[in-house]
């Protein structure tokens, strides 16, 4: 990513947001990484619940300028395609049901489980209306795919420049945050939020209020970066899922369940993603420490964002390996409303 001249980030001390605790020790500090906005950020283990935060965080004011113009997730369908895969196919027919590939037993079986990296779910819902909210819908592709298996979705984004693309797609988005949109009681089957809870200051007040619109035993479902995974640990400052100063959390599978408990939901699976992409940006993040004018680096942070299926389909197996050995960067979280 090109240097970024924005004005530094005003920060402010908190307390821990799983337990209140002002009890914490410092682990690293660390910059931005991809989009080099100013200033030395730092993250702590709280003493008490060993849960992992920024400290000091940005205050309120700050938090829009943690995310440039260029930030991946806001940016439009025709620079940012919103489903890696199916940007790598040639339009037409998938290359799985060509006349050749057609003669070989089990291929495209074996292409949808390389290429499902388990990094989403949908569930079953015995529900004729299907109610579903995505949090952080940004430009509204997991919108469409709700919409396709015949779920009424709604989508809540803080970005007036994607949530315009998706409203532009006939869903009904609310601009702001998620609390400002004061849903109804019990008015939704399914709750998504994909890669957004650990970008929350107070990641347990929003879960409070997932479980107030959700219908008792309804499901609750997110992903967030797996701080305990051996890439985090491998790559230190350098791993692409730190993303200081967006990332305010930093979850185990441990702090998870004590939150999810303490919010009001049990039944809780917690699956490894089959997705090497972090340590492709990693290794990019990496190189560009050591050689700024070479182009490798930021190439393989670029891949990492917009992966070719080809080096999907390369990476899969490893990735699925690290998976069943539960080492995935990614955790993909599955709860449901206490009844």
């Amino acid at each position: 990513m090109k240097k970024n001249s924005q004005q530094a980030i005003e920060l402010e001390e908190a307390t821990c947001p799983l337990c209140g605790s002002a009890e914490r020790r410092p682990l690293l500090k660390g910059r931005d990484n991809l989009y080099h906005l100013a200033g030395d950020f730092q993250i702590v283990r709280c003493r008490l619940c060993r849960h992992v935060y920024m400290n000091p965080r940005p205050t309120d004011a700050a938090i829009p300028l943690c995310y440039p113009a260029e930030y991946g997730p806001h940016r439009s369908r025709d620079e940012a395609k919103t489903d890696p895969v199916e940007s790598a196919v040639p339009s037409g027919s998938p290359w799985y049901l060509s006349p050749w590939a057609r003669r070989i037993p089990g291929l495209r079986r074996l292409y949808y489980w390389l290429t499902d990296s388990k990094s989403e779910y949908i569930p079953t819902v015995a529900s004729s209306s299907k109610r579903a909210l995505e949090i952080g819908c940004a430009t509204g592709g997991f919108l469409v795919r709700l919409h396709n298996e015949g779920w009424n979705a709604k989508g809540v984004e803080l970005a007036e420049s994607p949530a315009r693309q998706a409203a532009e797609q006939g869903f009904d988005v609310h601009v702001g945050t998620f609390e400002s949109a004061a849903f109804a009681e019990a008015s939704f089957d399914a709750v998504f939020a994909w890669m957004v809870i650990e970008h929350l200051q107070d990641p347990k007040s929003t879960l409070r209020e997932i479980h107030r619109i959700l219908e008792p035993g309804a499901c609750f479902a997110f992903s967030v970066p797996n701080f305990a995974s051996w890439e985090r640990w491998f790559f230190g400052r350098c791993w692409h899922a730190m993303e200081l100063p967006r990332h305010l959390q930093h979850f185990t599978q441990r702090t998870l369940r004590s939150m999810l408990d303490d919010t009001g939901f049990d039944a809780v699976t917690i699956r490894h993603q089959r997705n090497l992409l972090s340590c492709v940006g990693s290794m990019g993040i990496g190189l560009q420490r050591c050689f700024p004018r070479g182009t490798l680096g930021q190439r393989l942070i670029g891949f990492s964002e917009q992966p070719t299926l080809w080096w999907q389909l390369a990476l899969a197996p490893l990735a699925i390996l690290l998976a069943l050995a539960r080492q995935g960067g990614r955790l993909t979280v599955i709860a449901h409303r206490k009844s």
